[in-house]
Parts: structure tokens; C-alpha cells; sequence
């Protein structure tokens, strides 16, 4: 018997092939035009990583598409539960955290690192998913863990970037309650916040 979470990868790509294009022999017909190896996959996963626990404008620049956009009613949950930075605004649950690749370096630039340990990697031809997990989202020796899921859609890089895949596209969701229950405890948010829909 399959296990669940294979089972959830399978379901995972078949529906990410379904919505795109398949390639075709014909050079008229749309299509994404490369096939991610595993190495690359993992490379592109790493440097999103490395984005959230120790973020640089550089990497940003070389491995996000300049019209990246994230999609999270995780973090839009954040933001609007407990704003925290100058750049911090209230969002609409389903609307995009991240319009493009200089809003993205605005709000993460902001963030205090956190740990961020992948748990596992799947991928098919453009798109990269992980599971991760952070422990410490804030300095607190009791801080729960958060747990997430992310998938990150690809682009081919113009010549000469350091990275041959930009991550184009993003949709991120994690445990956000417990989260919110980690920077209320810090007393970064008030404890009287609830989360609002």
C-alpha cells in the first residue's frame, strides 16, 4: 500500500501537469523548453532556503525572476495579525504577499533569520516543491516548530546569471497559528490577538 505522502506527490504533479503546456516536437507550440534535473531542483530549493534563514539582495537578484510573485495566506496572515517592519500592510487573505521581486526584497529584507530545514524535495519538469520546517521563530526556548509547504514554479535565466532557473512563481503555506502563538508568547504581538479572517 502507497503511503499518503507519496500518494500526495503523485496527485501534487499530475495536477502541475495538467495545467501547463506539455512540450511539443513543433517549435510553434508553447512550452516551458527544459526539464530540471535533480541537482538543479535541489539548488533552486537551496537558494529560496537561504533566502528566508539568511537573506541577501544579492541572492535575491540572481535567483528570483524580477516579476517573482508569492502567493501565502500563511504570512498574509502574519502581516495582518502582527505587523512588524516599516513596509509591513494589511492584505487581503488570497491576495499576492509579493508582487514582484523588489517588494519580496522590501519585506524579507526586514525579517530576522530563521532556521530553515527541508524535510523533503519533490519535483517534475518546472516546478520544485518542499517541506520544511523552522524551529526557531523566535529567541524563545520554548518556541513551537512550524512546519510548510512551498511549491516554486521556474523560469529559464537570461545568459550570464549565476543560477540557469529563476523561481518564478511561489505558493507558501505553514502552520501560521502556531507561529503567531510563538511572537505572542515573545511579546512581539499582543496576546489578545485572534486570528481575523
Amino acid at each position: 500500500m502507497q503511503s499518503f505522502t507519496t500518494l500526495a506527490t503523485i496527485c501534487l504533479l499530475a495536477i502541475g501537469a495538467l495545467a501547463r503546456p506539455h512540450p511539443q516536437s513543433d517549435s510553434s507550440s508553447p512550452s516551458w523548453g527544459y526539464c530540471l534535473t535533480k541537482s538543479e531542483a535541489q539548488q533552486i530549493a537551496t537558494n529560496y532556503g537561504v533566502l528566508i534563514a539568511n537573506y541577501s539582495t544579492a541572492l535575491a537578484d540572481a535567483a528570483l525572476s524580477p516579476n517573482f510573485t508569492d502567493y501565502s495566506e500563511s504570512v498574509n496572515t502574519l502581516i495582518n495579525q502582527c505587523s512588524q517592519g516599516a513596509a509591513a500592510l494589511q492584505l487581503p487573505l488570497l491576495a499576492p504577499t509579493f508582487t514582484n521581486r523588489t517588494t519580496f526584497e522590501i519585506g524579507q529584507g526586514q525579517q530576522e533569520p530563521i532556521n530553515f530545514n527541508q524535510l523533503n524535495i519533490w519535483h517534475s519538469c518546472d516546478t520544485v516543491i518542499i517541506r520544511w520546517e523552522t524551529t526557531n521563530t523566535t529567541r524563545l526556548n520554548t518556541t513551537r516548530p512550524v512546519i510548510g509547504m512551498i511549491s516554486m514554479e521556474t523560469i529559464a535565466a537570461p545568459a550570464g546569471n549565476l543560477y540557469p532557473y529563476y523561481i518564478d512563481t511561489v505558493y507558501s503555506e505553514f502552520d501560521a497559528g502556531a507561529w503567531l502563538e510563538n511572537l505572542q508568547d515573545a511579546g512581539i504581538c499582543s496576546t489578545n490577538t485572534t486570528l481575523k479572517a
